[in-house]
């Protein structure tokens, strides 16, 4: 999917929030209240296996007007809720549609948004970038043309920075925005709001900062 206006000033990024609907909700409180006008949810909203809680997850990122795109248990929630009996199949359509609508990836004035892989066949799912080392990161990198990929997935926080032929693999500190480089590339791996992790973008100064969501 590929988005033709501007990027809003400020971007807030949750990813990995599997059923931790406590944790989301706190997490889009504080991202609205730093200024963020539009909050994308990199992938995975519930585990594979919790469809009971996949209703109240959609709920909430509706009522936020949240961008989505489509995790590896978000797609095999999507293959249960097809597989499911004629008489439990017209109750879950709403949610079997809204899985099945989920991009892959956003594309966005030059920003790419994916739960791992930044690219459209299955194996964008499951496979990591962070790796512990650049390799993967480098293979992107070569592949793409995207100024900024943000993805989750890995559950950790991290930056791959492009400097001219050179990656360098960063960790993200907390609560310490990092001056991103107009002439470099990154890949930023988000953390998950299942390790109480999020994220902003804010695109005036050109900077990403790592947030600790608050526990209860």
């Amino acid at each position: 999917m590929k988005y033709k206006n501007p990027l809003p000033k400020r971007i807030g990024l949750v990813a990995d929030s599997h059923d931790q609907l406590d944790a989301l909700a706190r997490a889009v409180s504080i991202l609205e209240q730093r200024g963020a006008e539009s909050l994308v949810h990199l992938g995975d909203i519930c585990d594979s296996l919790r469809l009971d809680l996949l209703e109240d997850s959609v709920r909430l990122l509706r009522k936020h007007r949240m961008l989505v795109v489509k995790g590896n248990n978000d797609f095999m929630l999507e293959n249960l809720l097809r597989c499911q009996p004629p008489e439990e199949k017209n109750r879950y359509d709403h949610l079997a549609a809204f899985l099945a609508e989920l991009p892959m990836r956003i594309v966005w004035d030059g920003v790419c948004f994916a739960h791992s892989l930044p690219f459209d066949h299955l194996r964008s799912f499951y496979e990591p970038i962070d790796m512990g080392s650049t390799q993967r990161a480098e293979e992107i990198f070569r592949l793409t043309t995207h100024r900024i990929l943000f993805c989750g997935h890995s559950h950790r926080s991290v930056l791959f920075r492009l400097s001219g032929d050179k990656v360098s693999r960063e960790s993200l500190p907390e609560a310490e925005p990092i001056a991103l480089d107009r002439q470099e590339r990154y890949i930023i791996v988000t953390g998950s709001v299942l390790e109480k992790e999020c994220a902003i973008f804010d695109v005036e100064s050109w900077s990403v900062e790592n947030i600790r969501i608050p526990q209860d």
